[in-house]
């Protein structure tokens, strides 16, 4: 029985205990861990700990635990969870650390929150605990002893917050989903995990691997899928300058964490980064500036222990980018990088990480297959009306071998479409260490009239057609020098006239070959410069504007005042200025070279070209036109010692034959010309409509033949210019305010050879840095002045030519007398000469005579007369009827008493003598005083008396200018219909002589 009783005793004991243990299990466990987690959370946290219901099997070793909630400083949940399932195995006991076969968390919640002050909510967990002492590290231990069967995180989710943004920032996860599987600290477990979870949104994160503790090592693969660009934006939003409005992220790749002996590595392989669809706007704005159809990066390997970034392939397929510049000139991709409105401070220095070596080393970055497909970009120039709108689509993009080794050379490749027909090809390489750059850029068929906006904003040219082609070649050296070479051309052009509607400029090729630029020593050469079957019109309108002064002003605004009319015609004062063909002589300082370095053109080229000349302003209008102008200027070089050659031929009117040649340098600042001019044949009918309104006549006949030679040397020119007008007919008189009041037939007869030929030798000189120095106006003034001169001067020209002075017209005669003297037989053959070549001038010989001149000297001749006729009828006289008469009046005596007698038979007897005469015949029988006195007192008393009548003098004018027209017709050569002796107003000069001034008609 007392055996027994210990049987009993010892099962009761064991009951007892059992049930205890059950009770503290069932019971105590669940009571007491509620107490202590409440009362902990109270008084660390200040906080109230909720919890539902508490289970825990003593005997399998499970705990339940349901609706646990902590709650934030704000009240609202901070951590929770619905169920907690705890299965602890009793092989803890003999695997020395805890073993459990599995941990179950239902639907956990995590909300975590960047309150204002930037303090993280969760940090509070880390709070209301005494700071302990600062003890020595103890050395490196085991990890502690641990299995897990499976762990499992069911339904969970998140949220997180951040109120220090502007805007503040909420982001939900859920569910979350977490499996580790078959989890030991010891051993060779493959500690298999996945990670899942996805927002509200329905952006996902799958997170799957392994994990060892000794030595610490992780594998594994993660993904992201679905992230929406809007949703990073919304977190950034404060810090980024511009809006993400749309895009799908995903990421996908796997990696690999240990740490081992040394120090801790990572290498992490991305293999697809995408982004599709993105949408970037500026903060606020309406629509986006970038669409992105396709962002992808391929096969990225990321190397934390070689500081290494490797991308196999970033290509951004499709898309378009909106590109304008607006009224101000502001560019409206600058909206997306402009500062947010709540900018944070500067960051700090960023903070390398440390090499194995302790030093900070840089990463490397290659990405050698960077590619941009099919991306169009619509580009508007918005400051003009209508905007200049610029498509470039397809725009393909390949950059080469990129990273950031100094010695790294990028292949750059770039093909483009431009408004539908242009083509744009580059390729380049560009060391950016250095700055070397070696490119070469094709541009095909790139339509003009796409910047007509920009055209018609400063002008009033309509550009219609035209397009530009171009090669260029670039080398840039380290130093910073580069070299270029081109060639270019533009094809097909034609601008018009806005206002007038009419043909401006246009050619069909203009090209620019073997273009060679140097940086260092600055210099140009240009091969040649071809322009093929260029037009060119120039108009002068009604107010004497021109098209061009027109054209360089834009639609609705008012033209400059400057007129064509110096250039094309004189002013009225040019009819008075004086005959002088020499440039002001007053120069300016010369101006700067027209070239800062070297530059050469090898040929300048015109092939068919023409231009139209057309004046509005004269009435009627006149047009001219020159065509097939074909030639070179070869050899151009702003070498001061270099000569180009000039070679220039076409046509005036389709039939008149025009040249210029000469040699040239026009690039030096030392001007050099050496150029002539030739125009054959021109039909002068065409300037009726000048010679009209400046020259008062028709042309009904005639042709221009022009050389002239236009010679420019240290910028002074010596210029010839000889005009010959063959069979110059002028015909109806023209009524004209501007027309020259001179006989202008005159003036072309005058300068008419026998032949109907003008040949007229035009010199001028001067400096051309002289401000008034225009060399049209000069020709035209020159030419003005010869005419008005010619018509004004006749016998100033003609003894010009043909000799016998400036005044050849004049002769003059002796009082009294119709004798020529030696000097005026001479001068009259100069007249005759000058009659003889030019046949169609005639002569009037004025009947000329003087009365206080001539009459005198008729009366002391018609006196010597009646004194000739008393000594003939003398004994003396008839003895020497030849001799008598003049003897006498030699002889003092004799001649005395013939006067005494003459005044006693015209006076009478009776009439006193002069006071001279009286004293001679006082004197009788006594020496008689000298007979000069009373001979010349007696002839002025006796002149006096005789009558010489209006006759007598008309008498002496018909003898004077039948002597000039013996003098001049003696020989036969010229007809005598063409002198004519005219009769003129009596004249009354001084001296003693008379002059007849002949006049040509």
């Amino acid at each position: 029985m007392a055996r027994y009783r210990r049987y009993l005793i010892t099962a009761g004991i064991v009951l007892v205990l059992v049930g205890a243990y059950a009770a503290g299990g069932f019971w105590g466990v669940p009571h007491f861990g509620r107490s202590a987690a409440q009362d902990f959370v109270k008084t660390h946290y200040g906080r109230t700990l909720s919890i539902g219901e508490i289970r825990f099997n003593p005997f399998t070793l499970k705990l339940d635990i349901s609706d646990l909630s902590l709650p934030d400083a704000d009240g609202k949940t901070l951590l929770g969870f619905a169920h907690l399932h705890v299965d602890l195995q009793l092989a803890s006991l003999w695997r020395l650390g805890p073993s459990f076969r599995e941990i179950l968390l239902d639907e956990p919640y995590v909300r975590a929150v960047i309150r204002r002050g930037g303090e993280l909510n969760l940090a509070d967990l880390g709070k209301g605990f005494p700071e302990e002492p600062k003890k020595a590290q103890p050395a490196q231990s085991k990890p502690l002893r641990l299995y897990i069967g499976h762990f499992a995180i069911r339904g969970g989710s998140s949220t997180f917050e951040d109120l220090t943004r502007a805007t503040p920032f909420k982001a939900d996860l859920n569910p979350i989903n977490f499996e580790l599987r078959n989890f030991s600290t010891v051993g060779n477990s493959s500690n298999a995990y996945a990670l899942s979870t996805a927002s509200e949104a329905g952006e996902r994160l799958n997170w799957s691997g392994t994990l060892r503790l000794s030595p610490f090592s992780s594998q594994g693969r993660f993904e992201i899928a679905d992230l929406k660009a809007r949703t990073i934006w919304s977190y950034l939003r404060d810090t980024l300058p511009c809006e993400l409005d749309s895009g799908l992220i995903g990421i996908r790749g796997d990696y690999q964490l240990a740490s081992g002996a040394g120090p801790l590595t990572l290498q992490a392989t991305v293999h697809n980064t995408t982004v599709s669809e993105l949408g970037i706007k500026p903060r606020g704005g309406a629509q986006d500036y970038v669409k992105l159809a396709k962002i992808s990066v391929e096969e990225t390997r990321i190397d934390l222990g070689k500081r290494s970034v490797d991308v196999a392939k970033v290509a951004l397929s499709g898309g378009g980018v909106q590109f304008w510049v607006d009224e101000q000139g502001r560019v409206n991709l600058m909206d997306l990088a402009a500062a947010s409105p709540a900018a944070p401070a500067a960051a700090a220095p960023p903070v390398h990480a440390a090499s194995s070596a302790g030093e900070s080393a840089p990463w490397t970055v290659s990405a050698p297959d960077i590619a941009v497909e099919g991306l169009k970009i619509a580009a508007e120039y918005r400051p003009v009306t209508p905007a200049i709108a610029v498509n470039i689509a397809p725009l393909n993009v390949h950059v080469g071998g990129f990273n950031t080794r100094p010695d790294d050379v990028l292949d750059i490749t770039l093909d483009s479409t431009i408004n539908g027909t242009g083509k744009l090809h580059t390729k380049a390489k560009v060391t950016a260490h250095t700055g070397a750059v070696s490119a070469h850029v094709d541009v095909e068929s790139l339509g003009l009239p796409v910047i007509q906006p920009l055209l018609s904003r400063y002008t009033s040219m309509a550009l219609l057609k035209g397009a530009l082609g171009a090669h260029v070649d670039l080398e840039q050296h380290p130093d910073g020098e580069f070299e270029i070479k081109a060639s270019t051309h533009v094809s097909d052009l034609k601008t018009v006239d806005a206002r007038q509607k009419r043909d401006f400029v246009t050619w069909k090729d203009f090209k620019i070959e073997d273009v060679l630029y140097r940086s260092k020593p600055q210099s140009l050469r240009i091969k040649s410069v071809t322009a093929i079957e260029p037009y060119a019109r120039v108009i002068i309108f009604p107010d004497r504007s021109t098209n061009i002064n027109e054209i360089l002003t834009p639609v609705g605004t008012k033209p400059a005042t400057v007129t064509a009319a110096s250039a094309s015609a004189p002013t009225p004062a040019a009819k008075k200025t004086k005959s002088k063909s020499t440039v002001p002589k007053k120069s300016e300082p010369p101006p700067a070279p027209l070239t800062p370095f070297p530059v050469s053109i090898g040929a300048v080229r015109f092939v068919n070209a023409t231009l139209n000349y057309t004046d509005l302003w004269i009435k009627p209008s006149f047009s001219v036109g020159i065509q097939t102008l074909n030639g070179a200027v070869t050899g151009l070089s702003s070498d001061p010692k270099s000569r180009a050659k000039v070679e220039l031929n076409g046509k005036v009117e389709r039939y008149s034959p025009a040249h210029i040649g000469g040699e040239a340098n026009v690039l030096s600042a030392a001007l050099y010309t050496d150029v002539t001019l030739s125009l054959k044949d021109v039909d002068l009918t065409i300037v009726n409509p000048y010679s009209g309104h400046f020259i008062g006549y028709k042309i009904d006949k005639g042709k221009l033949s022009v050389d002239v030679t236009y010679k420019i040397d240290q910028r002074k020119l010596d210029a010839k210019q000889h005009f010959v007008v063959d069979q110059l007919e002028l015909g109806d008189r023209v009524e004209s305010p501007d027309a020259i009041h001179a006989p202008v037939k005159l003036a072309v007869a005058l300068l008419r050879d026998r032949n109907g030929v003008i040949d007229i030798d035009l010199p001028m000189n001067g400096s051309i840095d002289d401000p008034q120095f225009r060399i049209g106006p000069i020709i035209w003034k020159a030419f003005v002045n010869l005419i008005v001169k010619a018509a004004t001067a006749p016998f100033a020209l003609l003894g010009h030519l043909f000799g016998g002075g400036e005044h050849m017209n004049v002769v003059e005669f002796p009082a009294g007398s119709a004798e020529l003297d030696q000097a005026s037989q001479e001068q009259l053959a100069g007249v005759a000469k000058a009659l003889k070549e030019r046949p169609q001038l005639k002569l009037d010989v004025p009947i000329v005579y003087d009365t206080n001149i001539d009459r005198p000297k008729l009366a002391a001749a018609h006196l010597n007369e009646e004194l000739l006729t008393r000594e003939a009828g003398t004994r003396e006289g008839r003895k020497h009827p030849q001799t008598a008469g003049e003897v006498a009046l030699a002889d003092p005596q004799k001649h005395y008493r013939l006067l005494l007698e003459q005044y006693r038979a015209t006076l009478g007897t009776e009439a006193p003598l002069p006071e001279a005469a009286q004293a001679v015949e006082n004197a009788k029988g006594k020496q008689a005083p000298p007979y000069e006195q009373a001979i010349t007192d007696l002839d002025t008393a006796l002149i006096a008396k005789i009558d010489v009548s209006e006759g007598d003098l008309i008498a002496l004018g018909k003898d004077r200018a039948r002597a000039i027209q013996d003098a001049l017709l003696s020989d036969g050569q010229i007809e005598p219909g063409r002198v004519f002796a005219v009769t003129a107003p009596p004249k009354s000069e001084t001296g003693d002589k008379v002059k007849v001034a002949m006049a040509l008609k």
